[in-house]
């Protein structure tokens, strides 16, 4: 298929059905895009919730001892640093390294002993970009046509 024939060139020819199924994608893509806003949301709906809670617990309320939000407090900052410490050392042990090793590189020869045709096939093969091929009787790989 075409690129062009995608591209609705007269709208007014769709039937009913293919312009509520166009309606309904658009309905659906824009409820995609906006649902990719939800982190931005949620971000100004927490800095207004540290606000609210600072506000209860300690302006309009006050803690006395402190009590459990100390423990959660405590938590939050060994947690932060237990996962700072480990990608630290994850980022010096890896970092600037090669993840992977490069294969060697294979020459005609061997890719035609091991394909099973000959060296001016294989090099036929390589020169192009479609190549028709086929299996003789003997079980030997022949190319018929390079394009």
């Amino acid at each position: 298929m075409k690129a062009e024939t995608i591209i609705i060139q007269r709208p007014e020819r769709q039937s009913t059905a293919q312009r509520a199924a166009f309606a309904t994608v658009t309905v659906f893509a824009w409820l995609f895009w906006a649902f990719l806003w939800l982190p931005l949301l949620t971000l100004g709906a927490w800095a207004f919730g540290l606000r609210n809670a600072w506000l209860q617990l300690h302006v309009l309320n006050p803690i006395g001892d402190g009590g459990d939000i100390n423990v959660i407090l405590l938590v939050a900052v060994l947690c932060a640093a237990v996962f700072s410490s480990w990608s630290g050392y994850n980022h010096a042990r890896f970092a600037g390294k090669q993840k992977r090793r490069g294969n060697k590189p294979v020459g005609v020869a061997e890719t035609a002993a091991a394909i099973g045709a000959s060296t001016g096939d294989a090099l036929k093969m390589q020169g192009h970009r479609r190549t028709v091929v086929g299996v003789s009787q003997d079980g030997f790989m022949t190319v018929h046509e390079a394009r």
